[in-house]
């Protein structure tokens, strides 16, 4: 990655309209003070001299009076001059502004012209079955964000989620004062939906304007983990984030957030997907039936409106006339989506039938070979997959806290061939950051030299041999092995459970291992829990490309993803270090430095072991917004899509679909 400008820190110095008016008047008062000047007279008449002095002191007196009342006159001309002055600018300002919108707003739409933008129709998806909730800051799970994403709003988006460019969200710019310090300017004209089921909900307030209350409501929710029956929930996945907030301040039109300590990161932190904002009216008086998932629930101030949320039919999406952000977005009318399908063929019969706009498939082979029938009809991309793929053992207990076994099992795994086997070979190895954080991670030549990533396995499976036997792993007994059953599903990955049990019995020469598998709704409480069984899966998908809050959440001691119980202090010192760290080249040195020190210590646990990558076929007419022609990206680009994928009803590909209609307002 080159892109710098995140790392680079920008000040402006400006003198505020309170400083001009001190200022001012300030040097009213020394102007006034030297029109004071008396004049004596010598002599020796005492009485003559008394009288000249009374006479004197009188006209004194009266030159202090005549002199005080010129200073109030002119003090009074200048406050109207000033009042006159700041009345034009600020008129100029807004006329301006207003020519400076219209001419944007013209260009905006010339750019759409050339660029061949077409407004109208809509897309076509398939969605999850199930939904644990309707809460986005509730939510651990992508397919939840895939619908708000659309409907609701943050403070900052990502302009390209893989190099982590910010643009304004429903704050239209920001500030950073100094290291602890985030002025965020809130775009006006902002209002919540005033249509659709939810608006229809007796707890919203449908149609009222944004407030900066709205969003320090979502972020104490958050960081506090407390409803608004002062009930404490533990399921607030961004609680640790939001509570590097100390305090917020706001007026009207702004909000400032005062961080307990210097964050680097944190900025990027507020285009995170998972960082929405909801109604507080409306979810706050919801909150009891948070896993009760329908589109009543739900009020937004994006782009569309939820008409539908039935889990496991359909769900839709209309378009918001008022949208606040681009005047002349979002291009499509609605977003619909139909149930996932379980059976690959009946995806396959839907996408080529044109019954949806778009496909993947865990075996990537059948989106090849789709394609290859659809040449003339169709395009691939390919992208990384953000649920990173990881081997979990629990070595906060024993036996596991003997970090000989941990070790003997993250040397044991074979990414490579478990890349080849389970995604055709389509993927990349990834140390203790991704490779998708390309600023960031340990580089793929480099990797190659690491215990455990060795290309050459032999060395590998000879120390982690060793290790196993020394540690008494073949006294351990029979040992099972969870993958989740969300992957097991998947027919191209239903053999992965026995898949993973081979790789260790191969490696230890032994018949200990057994794979078996269990829902992610047993998975994730008990990782919260922190006694949970060796595993393997996707674990939480990476949510930004800057590195180090991933790293700190996983390996400090008190961070609330640290399931290992991880509990060092040079760790806890670098890591630290870094997140305050300005110079981008000094962060990424404390950062590999830890890499390397975790990798030593078999990542004490937390084995990353890949992210894979798979193509993904859509028809000519469908054209979201692409980190390039041939790649999608790496990171969920839900926001950025909601406002800018369209489609072209005129291309040849169009003809014969059978888009599913939306549930209107």
């Amino acid at each position: 990655m080159s892109e710098r400008s995140y790392w680079q820190r920008m000040s402006r110095k400006r003198m505020s309209r309170r400083g001009i008016l001190s200022a001012s008047a300030r040097a009213g008062v020394g102007a006034a003070g030297l029109a004071l000047v008396g004049c004596g007279d010598d002599d020796d008449d005492g009485q003559s001299v008394a009288q000249v002095q009374q006479q004197q002191q009188a006209m004194q007196q009266q030159a202090q009076d005549q002199a005080m009342q010129q200073q109030q006159q002119q003090a009074m001309q200048q406050d109207q001059h000033q009042q006159a002055q700041q009345q034009a600018m600020q008129q100029q300002a807004q006329e301006q502004s207003t020519q400076e919108q219209a001419e944007q707003q013209a260009a905006q739409q010339q750019a759409m012209v050339s660029e061949g933008k077409k407004y109208g129709g809509s897309i076509i998806e398939q969605s999850a079955n199930v939904y644990e909730t309707y809460d986005a800051q509730r939510t651990v799970a992508s397919p939840v964000l895939q619908v708000l994403a659309n409907v609701q709003s943050k403070l900052l988006r990502f302009e390209n989620p893989n190099t982590g460019v910010l643009t304004g969200d429903l704050a239209e710019g920001w500030e950073l004062p100094d290291a602890t310090t985030i002025v965020l300017h809130l775009r006006g004209g902002v209002n919540w939906h005033d249509a659709g089921p939810g608006a229809d909900h007796p707890s919203a307030a449908p149609g009222r304007a944004l407030t900066p209350a709205d969003i320090a409501w979502n972020i104490d929710r958050q960081r506090n983990k407390v409803l608004e029956n002062g009930e404490e929930a533990s399921n607030f996945g961004r609680s640790a984030y939001w509570g590097g907030v100390g305090s917020m301040d706001y007026d009207d039109v702004s909000l400032t957030l005062n961080l307990t300590e210097a964050d680097a990161t944190f900025v990027q932190g507020l285009a995170n997907e998972f960082n929405l904002m909801n109604q507080p009216e409306l979810v706050g008086g919801t909150e009891d039936q948070y896993t009760e998932v329908d589109a009543s629930k739900v009020i937004g101030t994006g782009p569309y409106i939820l008409t539908r949320w039935d889990p496991g039919e359909g769900i839709s999406a209309v378009k918001n006339p008022n949208f606040y952000a681009l005047p002349d977005k979002p291009y499509l009318d609605a977003r619909v989506w139909v149930q996932t399908f379980q059976d690959p063929n009946a995806y396959r019969i839907a996408f080529e039938q044109k019954q949806v706009d778009f496909m993947s498939d865990p075996d990537p082979n059948t989106t090849l070979a789709i394609h290859d029938s659809l040449q003339d009809e169709t395009y691939l991309t390919f992208q990384g997959v953000a649920n990173t793929v990881a081997i979990f053992t629990p070595s906060n207990k024993a036996p596991w806290n003997d970090l000989r076994l941990t070790r003997a099992i993250d040397l044991a795994i074979n990414r490579r061939q478990l890349i080849q086997q389970l995604h055709n070979g389509l993927g990349k190895v990834s140390g203790p950051v991704t490779w998708m954080q390309e600023a960031w991670a340990i580089p793929q030549e480099d990797l190659e030299t690491f215990p455990g990533y060795r290309i050459d396995k032999e060395q590998d499976i000879e120390e982690a041999r060793a290790l196993w036997n020394a540690a008494g792993g073949p006294e351990l007994g029979q040992i099972d092995w969870v993958t989740s059953e969300l992957w097991a599903s998947r027919s191209a990955w239903s053999a992965t459970p026995g898949i993973v049990a081979e790789m260790f019995n191969q490696a230890f020469d032994t018949d200990q291992f057994n794979g078996i598998t269990k829902p992610y709704l047993e998975i994730i409480p008990s990782w919260i829990a922190k006694d949970f069984d060796p595993f393997f899966s996707w674990i939480p998908n990476i949510e930004i490309p800057d590195a180090r809050a991933d790293m700190i959440g996983a390996f400090t001691t008190d961070a609330g993803s640290n399931y290992w119980e991880i509990s060092d202090p040079y760790i806890d010192d670098t890591l630290n270090a870094a997140k305050q760290e300005l110079d981008y080249e000094t962060a990424y040195q404390m950062v590999r430095e830890v890499q390397e020190y975790v990798m030593e210590r078999g990542q004490f646990g937390r084995s990353i072991c890949y992210n894979y990558i798979y193509p993904a076929i859509r028809y000519n007419y469908n054209h979201p917004q692409l980190s390039s022609p041939e790649e999608g990206w790496n990171f969920l680009p839900y926001s950025l899509n909601s406002v800018e994928q369209w489609v072209d009803l005129d291309d040849p590909s169009a003809e014969g679909r059978q888009p599913t209609a939306p549930v209107p307002l």
